[in-house]
């Protein structure tokens, strides 16, 4: 049996996490598999359940840091060499630069990256998108494939000449729509719930999605927000929600996906993703978005067919959005139904561990 490592800078759950997490649970009788990952988050606790094998990587941190980066460097490189892998496939830009760094020099014969989302992409300084863009140019070169979850992102590869040695590939994220799906109708007398999961961080646009709904609130109050996550930005935002009691924040919770059923609409209000498994989710349960216009969203939704799309980082477009989607609920919800009807044929579980499982035995 081959072995496989996966790499991934944090364990706090979310998008990239959760790809892990799939491939994991579909590709772990095939492979012998070990992540490896930053220390104190809920991925390590799930993993266990599996019987996944999870280290812990010492000095793996978020931010650019050169001393943690180096030291985190080469305990991937001692790792690599002592466990003989097969295969490293790192996630997310810091783990990528450093485990695709670590298995050249470990003499991996197969080095795959996913990006979910370029990070230089996010809201960041010229010299920081620089830096990204030099690192992920050079840590091309030594990787045998790359997968993007966002088409556009192959577009933005060739572009910037990262190119691997084999495939440049598109996989988009899936998930198994087999599960109980929500059938909710909204009565004259409900609470109209919007609702979002996602962690505080700026690149998820909170600011923008609290202040549209608090303009909302004027003509709606019979309205209200649930916000499910944890993060470094979540003090800051419900400062920004003047402790408005119709503005909730529920904290992280483990059954967030199935929370979503709850709401009468989904609101993505981030600046930049890849491919948000939460949209999936989302359309699993047949609930209504509003989305904006980042990563594969317009490719999941076709232009607004399937739900709502806006401009990013605009509190009046939310707004509007929003206000539409209360008074015209019977079209949103048939959205939703169309939307199900066609993701679970293109986002598939099987399609994801197939089209990687190709990537690995390439």
């Amino acid at each position: 049996m081959k072995k496989l490592a996966y790499v991934i800078t944090q364990s706090e759950m979310g998008g990239a996490q959760k790809n892990i997490l799939l491939l994991c649970q579909g590709l772990k009788s095939s492979y012998d598999i070990t992540v490896y990952s930053g220390s104190g988050g809920d991925m390590i606790g799930i993993l266990e359940g599996m019987n996944i094998k999870h280290k812990s990587i010492p000095n793996m941190v978020r931010e650019i840091s050169p001393i943690n980066d180096y030291k985190a460097y080469k305990y991937l490189k001692k790792e690599f060499l002592k466990e003989k892998f097969d295969i490293v496939h790192s996630h997310s830009s810091k783990a990528g630069v450093l485990a695709r760094e670590a298995a050249k020099r470990a003499m991996v014969n197969n080095i795959v990256y996913t990006a979910h989302g370029f990070v230089f992409n996010e809201p960041m300084s010229k010299l920081k998108q620089t830096i990204y863009k030099i690192a992920e140019k050079r840590e091309a070169k030594f990787s045998d494939n790359i997968i993007c979850v966002d088409p556009k992102d192959i577009t933005i590869a060739k572009d910037l000449g990262i190119i691997p040695k084999r495939e440049l590939a598109y996989i988009p994220n899936g998930i198994s729509f087999e599960s109980d799906n929500n059938n909710m109708t909204l009565k004259e007398s409900d609470t109209f719930t919007f609702g979002l999961v996602a962690n505080f961080y700026e690149t998820k646009g909170h600011r923008y999605l609290i202040k549209a709904f608090k303009e909302v609130l004027k003509t709606y109050p019979k309205s209200e927000l649930i916000l499910i996550g944890e993060g470094i930005l979540k003090k800051e935002m419900i400062s920004l929600s003047d402790e408005e009691d119709r503005i909730k924040f529920l904290g992280y919770k483990k059954n967030g996906g199935e929370l979503i059923k709850g709401f009468n609409c989904f609101t993505l209000s981030s600046v930049k993703e890849g491919f948000p498994f939460v949209i999936l989710e989302t359309i699993k349960q047949k609930v209504p978005i509003i989305s904006t216009d980042v990563g594969a969203i317009r490719d999941i939704l076709k232009n607004g067919k399937y739900g709502i799309v806006i401009e990013k980082a605009s509190i009046k477009e939310m707004q509007k959005a929003m206000e539409y989607v209360i008074n015209n609920y019977e079209e949103a919800k048939n959205k939703s139904i169309m939307a199900y009807n066609y993701c679970k044929k293109v986002y598939s579980l099987e399609n994801m561990i197939d089209l990687t499982k190709k990537i690995y035995e390439n």
